[in-house]
């Protein structure tokens, strides 16, 4: 099953890697990809080709692989491979729907290795120049001996592991068809269900770095069959909802330092707006930009400014066309434009913190194109941040800044609110947006939660197999993944590549002792019932297993 819950490791932290690959026979870097059918993953081999190793991990930290898909499926009687990297699916039927990825400056060849089976390469842009590699990368089905020498050769930076090679061998025997006029004429497709000829099959859905016990992860992957990506083998049915969450077809996730919230997105009354935003996501130009705008009762406003240089603009496309359809109401997300030029939106999109009916009306209206559907408490809690004015150093956009922390040395990038990246969905936390109604019985606080004024330190059901919540470990403050390690057990581990840094806004936050190893949740829902004073003692030190111990319902 696709989950929300499965993150590229952006900022993960040092100190809880380390621990948990201390037990560990090797620390090599293991890159797994998320395809909607079952995972793939790689041992990098950095001693033998440390730049391009680098260079595919920087692709893959910036999201570029996410929503991208195998795009050629090559067997020439010389080489056998299958290919991917270069273009990713925007979300939309037909040809439009598939755009060529953003590429950064190529780099030089290593080759050091041969192209024998299992091993993967990156392949040049440019066919006649080896020193044009970027993005793309191919995984070698058989020996291709051919590739150590064509024109240059093809640097091998990688070796599929586990049984990988399984889901890779029926990639490559699977039908293939030709699209985009012929531009793309060998993507492979499920053979018992070829799709229309404006589709690709085997999209990969995320790429993400691997942090945990090799051994443990290796046996893992062995016999796991092709299913829908958790290692059931089911088959690969449409994802089901779990316990808090809830099946989305247009969703995307905005996962930023202070927190995540969710969104669905109207592609049926807003085509050409989903798709530009799309587009900005899947290219990974929102990673790392910034919530440029906070104006408390109003909106929030971000997806036009990078973190670093603080207040750099994206790489902007053309203008779209308006598509007002729906009222700007609280928790609809929106396009901001240029002031009396309807057809102007580019990048940068806002939050309704409130009904604001009366952008409906100017110029033409403001072009609502999702809604929130999970996090609006994080939402307003970036809304509640200290703002400053900072237009005088970096411009007019900067007025209304929202800011993680005020100190002496002025406000830099790890001040503000950073958006470490919006990546598409299909599962996301049940979590229905307040409408400021307060519910009719509540404590007027607009909360809706009918008087209770509970704060709760997780999104997620504590039956379901996974749950997440802010984590204070010595004087950090971290995001925190913890699983099942088995069905209806009461061990739960922390995923190490779900861990990145928060900023401190206030929130109820659960302690992480390494030392005495006791994990202390002040509360956390279960269904409709809260629990309070959880404690979690530590098991296994090497993976980060915690044993439930107690806790008090209310």
């Amino acid at each position: 099953m696709k989950k929300l819950t499965r993150f590229s490791a952006f900022l993960v932290s040092n100190l809880l890697i380390s621990l948990a690959l201390s037990s560990s026979a090797s620390a090599q870097t293991i890159v797994c990809l998320e395809t909607d059918l079952a995972d793939v993953c790689m041992e990098l081999l950095e001693t033998e080709a440390p730049d391009t190793a680098q260079n595919f991990l920087s692709y893959l930290n910036r999201g570029t692989y996410r929503s991208s898909f195998f795009h050629e499926s090559v067997n020439d009687g010389d080489n056998t491979y299958i290919q991917a990297g270069g273009f990713v699916l925007t979300g939309l039927a037909g040809l439009q729907g598939i755009q060529a990825v953003t590429t950064s400056a190529a780099i030089s060849n290593e080759i050091s290795i041969s192209n024998t089976r299992g091993t993967v390469a990156m392949v040049p842009d440019d066919p006649n120049n080896p020193d044009s590699t970027t993005s793309q990368f191919l995984i070698n089905i058989t020996d291709n001996p051919a590739l150590d020498t064509l024109n240059g050769g093809y640097t091998v930076f990688a070796r599929i592991i586990g049984g990988g090679m399984d889901f890779v061998d029926f990639i490559s025997t699977s039908a293939t068809i030709s699209l985009n006029d012929g531009d793309l004429p060998l993507v492979p497709v499920i053979t018992q269900q070829i799709p229309a000829t404006d589709s690709a099959g085997f999209e990969i859905v995320d790429a993400f770095v691997f942090n945990g016990d090799i051994d443990d992860f290796l046996s893992s992957l062995d016999g796991d069959d092709p299913g829908d990506g958790d290692g059931s083998g089911d088959g690969g049915d449409t994802p089901t909802p779990g316990d808090g969450e809830v099946l989305f077809e247009d969703a995307v996730c905005v996962d930023t330092n202070v927190g995540e919230f969710c969104l669905e997105l109207f592609p049926d009354i807003t085509p050409i707006t989903v798709a530009n935003f799309l587009n900005y996501a899947n290219s990974g130009r929102y990673d790392d930009t910034i919530v440029h705008r906070s104006v408390p009762g109003f909106v929030i406003q971000g997806g036009g400014y990078e973190a670093s240089p603080l207040g750099t603009s994206i790489t902007r496309d053309n203008t779209i066309q308006n598509e007002f359809n729906r009222s700007n109401l609280r928790g609809t997300i929106a396009m901001a434009r240029l002031g009396g030029q309807v057809n102007s939106a580019t990048s940068e999109w806002f939050v309704n913190l409130a009904n604001n009916a009366n952008l409906d009306s100017v110029d033409g209206g403001f072009t609502v194109f999702g809604e929130v559907v999970s996090g609006m408490d994080v939402v307003d809690a970036i809304a509640a941040l200290p703002r400053v004015n900072l237009q005088t150093s970096l411009g007019s956009p900067f007025g209304e800044l929202p800011v993680t922390d005020q100190d002496s040395d002025g406000v830099g990038s790890d001040d503000v609110v950073l958006v470490h990246r919006i990546y598409v969905t299909d599962l996301v936390a049940d979590g229905p947006v307040d409408d400021g109604s307060g519910g009719g019985s509540g404590d007027g606080d607009g909360d809706g939660d009918g008087g209770n004024d509970v704060v709760t330190t997780t999104q997620y059901s504590l039956t379901s197999n996974s749950f997440i919540l802010p984590v204070w470990i010595g004087e950090t403050l971290y995001r925190v993944r913890m699983f099942q390690t088995q069905a209806n057990d009461i061990l739960f581990s922390v995923n190490t590549t779900t861990i990145i840094e928060l900023a401190d806004t206030g929130q109820d936050s659960a302690t992480m002792d390494l030392d005495s190893g006791v994990l202390s949740i002040p509360s956390v829902q279960v269904g409709n019932v809260v629990i309070t004073d959880v404690i979690f003692n530590l098991t296994d030190f090497s993976t980060l297993t915690f044993r439930l111990e107690s806790f008090n319902r209310e």
